[in-house]
């Protein structure tokens, strides 16, 4: 004898291909997909993963002291950017996070690289995300101008002669590859003063954390984004960052990620100098 309260599965052929999807009575999906599947920890290589042009780069490698301490932040820190709707996560880091850090160092207290400078300079015109080695040749190659030179929000305005001058005195030196397999070595790069730049897989739950800690990806892949590798927790055995996605998104814009899942997600990291 059939209830009176439940659901009519129905199977619904999608246009244009031979899988089927359960739908409610209303017609919305029904997600059947186990939890985790798409991200069994067991399954997932574990990176870096380098193209043949970032093999060619040399790793910075660095000594731990004799003490580390069992927390750790950098210091200097400027406060969590937003990129909004425009995938210039890697402008955000590596711009608007290290360069700034790197010249404010240097000397120029007041000073705050423009990752929209980066990011029209290298996205064609589009709405696509960066490598970080694109970002880091541009910062070597011509520089980074104040923010207060060139903040155009719109990704079609491309940076003039006078802005592009205006990069020229806020160049890095150089850059190497971080292997991200080694605690010891991320450890000590950041005991050093340096922050570094990683882009990782991220998947649906990432896009909305409302917590420090981001556990596990869970729900689909959704891409990836480029971070900034700002400490360390050792007792936790997380690696402390800061995204590009506002302060209200995270913990004040930061998020903490497991070694064991790092591993898994990253696929490559920088610093600079």
């Amino acid at each position: 004898m059939f209830r009176n309260v439940f659901l009519y599965l129905l199977l619904i052929l999608l246009i244009g291909g031979g899988a089927c999807v359960t739908v409610d009575e209303q017609g919305n999906p029904i997600d059947e997909t186990p939890r985790g599947h798409y991200w069994d920890i067991k399954k997932l290589p574990e990176g870096p993963f380098w193209s043949p042009e970032e093999k060619t780069i040399p790793f910075m490698v660095a000594g731990l002291p004799s003490e580390v301490p069992e927390e750790f932040v950098l210091e200097g820190v400027p406060e969590a950017g937003n990129q909004g709707k425009f995938a210039a996560g890697t402008p955000f880091a590596a711009g608007y996070l290290m360069m700034t850090m790197l010249e404010r160092k240097a000397g120029s207290a007041d000073y705050t690289c423009s990752p929209e400078f980066l990011y029209n300079s290298l996205n064609g015109g589009k709405n696509v995300g960066l490598e970080i080695i694109e970002v880091l040749q541009l910062l070597k190659e011509v520089g980074c101008p104040d923010r207060k030179t060139f903040s155009a929000s719109d990704p079609f305005i491309k940076p003039g002669p006078e802005v592009i001058a205006a990069a020229h005195p806020h160049r890095i030196k150089g850059f190497a590859r971080v292997d991200l397999s080694r605690p010891t070595h991320i450890m000590a790069l950041l005991l050093e003063g340096r922050p570094i730049v990683v882009t990782l897989q991220v998947s649906q739950n990432f896009l909305n954390l409302e917590s420090m800690q981001w556990i596990r990806p869970e729900g689909m892949p959704v891409g990836r984004q480029t971070v900034a590798m700002i400490g360390f927790d050792r007792k936790a055995e997380t690696w402390i960052f800061q995204n590009s996605a506002g302060d209200d998104w995270g913990h004040n814009g930061q998020f903490s990620l497991n070694r064991d899942w790092f591993s898994r997600l990253a696929t490559q990291g920088y610093v600079a100098w």
